[in-house]
């Protein structure tokens, strides 16, 4: 308290021997100072960037890696509940070479470099269940490297072999993956992944592979559709019929927008689709047969009696032989004709994908329109989409201004210069240095009205030079000479007195 209060007093008898102007100029300077370093304290806190080092790490590879960086004396950051360490932006990469190289983060996934060549000791089911392991880290290696995944944790149950193949159960295994943030899988990566992985572990069919997300949603429900001979699934077809409106739009949308200019028409398509799948056999017989044999049978008989084998048409009739007065004589004639008709199969297969009806609503932003470029632009669209009056097709033109959107009416973002604390900042420093300006030229003024007073009091007449006293200082002459001269002159001309006196008031008042 004794030093605090010395200083105190120093300070006060400084601060007494000083002008106000100087003490103004000193407060002014020491403003600007103190404003100075704030800025820099601000500024310069944030010259260093971090960055991430490693993220989502497990307790043991976080604390592993911070005492390698206390050890390296290298800054760091934890975050996330110490899951995620920052480091200074530019040693992010030669830090993760380095502790890759040290085998950190030692946690990862374990792949088939687990497996030990020496397994001599190892029971069967120790080797199975590495296998396993490894079989399973492989599987995740492979999972992670696809661009929306950033996680994965795959299980696989492999039965035990039966003597009996009616006793086989079948294999299994489950996906869990952790996506990226603002990332989705479509559903032909889902497939890929199941049959990734049915493909990698021996007798698993992709109906037994089951992939979920870590939202508990699951995501190998509805993917065996999608090609022509299986046909498509309730979503495929839904998400067919929606990429065909949309392209229908967007044709449609470029078709038009030279004419309006952009953002003034908006265009909408509904679509009806014969997505089944459909096989037709069809069999066509030629009207004009085709000769393909010909059998001819003749019999003749010369001589008396009744031919052999009895008359010609009858069944088991027996022949007898009768007396004839005159000679007998018998032919018969049997031709046989096989046509071979002309048969015609065809197989055919409609592709699923057949338009049923379009429906189509153009809006255009136009306050007033009239019929002839109405009637343009429904011809325009009709030719374009190919609509055809014949499947009930149905086109709608309507005219209306369109409302401003949100991001038009939304203000400019303003400029750094023109924003509130740049502005403050500059404030401050211009009347910083006002302030200082000022004060100098109020000193500048007091300087020189003081030189004037002193060149009055030369020129005043009957002055008379004053004794210096014994052991004065010059300081102390020179100000017993301003004071004498001041008195000569406030008898002499007080007049002239009055007028300064007046007028350094006024200036102290302002």
């Amino acid at each position: 308290m004794g030093q605090a209060r010395r200083l105190l007093e120093s300070v006060k008898e400084i601060s007494g021997k000083l002008s106000r102007v100087q003490r103004m100029v000193l407060v002014g300077v020491t403003a600007l100072i103190f404003l100075s370093l704030l800025l820099v304290a601000i500024f310069g806190s944030r010259g260093t960037e971090y960055d991430i080092l490693w993220s989502d790490l497990s307790p043991q590879d976080a604390g592993a890696i911070v005492k390698e960086l206390e050890k390296e004396g290298v800054p760091y950051k934890l975050e996330a509940g110490g899951k995620v360490i920052k480091v200074p932006k530019d040693s992010v990469y030669r830090l993760r070479l380095t502790f890759a190289s040290m085998g950190l983060p030692a946690s990862g996934v374990v792949g088939f470099e687990s497996i030990s060549s020496n397994q001599l000791w190892s029971t069967d089911f120790e080797r199975q269940v590495q296998y396993t392991r490894a079989l399973q880290g492989e599987i995740v290696r492979t999972i992670k490297s696809m661009d929306p995944v950033e996680d994965a944790r795959v299980h696989i149950v492999l039965p035990e072999p039966s003597v009996f193949v009616t006793q086989q159960k079948p294999a299994t295994a489950a996906v869990l993956l952790k996506l990226r943030p603002m990332e989705e899988l479509t559903k032909a990566q889902v497939k890929a992944i199941v049959n990734l992985v049915s493909s990698s572990v021996r007798g698993l069919s992709p109906e037994n592979v089951t992939v979920v997300d870590s939202t508990g949603r699951l995501l190998s429900q509805d993917i065996s559709g999608g090609t022509l001979e299986e046909g498509f699934s309730s979503l495929d077809s839904l998400e067919i019929t929606y990429e065909f409106e949309r392209n229908l739009e967007k044709r449609l949308t470029n078709l038009l927008n030279p004419i309006l200019g952009p953002g003034n028409v908006v265009c909408q398509v509904r679509a009806e689709l014969n997505l089944d799948l459909v096989k037709r056999e069809t069999v066509t017989y030629s009207q004009d047969p085709i000769l393909r044999s010909t059998q001819e049978i003749r019999e003749t008989f010369q001589g008396s009696g009744t031919p052999s084998g009895g008359p010609a048409g009858g069944l088991d009739v027996p022949s007898y032989v009768t007396p004839s007065a005159q000679e007998s004589q018998y032919e018969r004639t049997e031709t046989i004709h096989n046509y071979e008709v002309s048969e015609v199969k065809e197989a055919t297969t409609v592709a699923p994908g057949t338009v049923k009806r379009l429906s189509v609503a153009v809006v255009l932003n136009k306050a007033e329109m009239d019929e002839d470029f109405r009637d343009s632009i429904v011809q325009t669209v009709t030719m374009a989409l190919g609509l055809d009056p014949a499947r009930q097709d149905q086109i709608s033109v309507i005219n209306m201004p369109f409302s401003p959107s949100p991001f038009e009416q939304a203000p400019a973002p303003v400029p750094v210069w023109q924003r509130e604390y740049v502005i403050y900042g500059a404030a401050a420093a211009a009347a910083v240095v006002a302030g200082t300006v000022i004060l100098l030229l109020l000193r500048r003024r007091r300087l020189a009205r003081e030189k004037e007073v002193e060149g009055e009091e030369a020129i005043t007449p009957g002055a008379a030079p004053t004794e210096a006293a014994p052991g004065a200082t010059p300081e102390m002459m020179a100000l017993q000479r301003a004071r004498e001269g001041v008195e000569r002159l406030a008898r002499t001309n007080p007049e002239l007195v009055a007028r300064i006196l007046r007028t350094w008031l006024a200036e102290d008042e302002r």
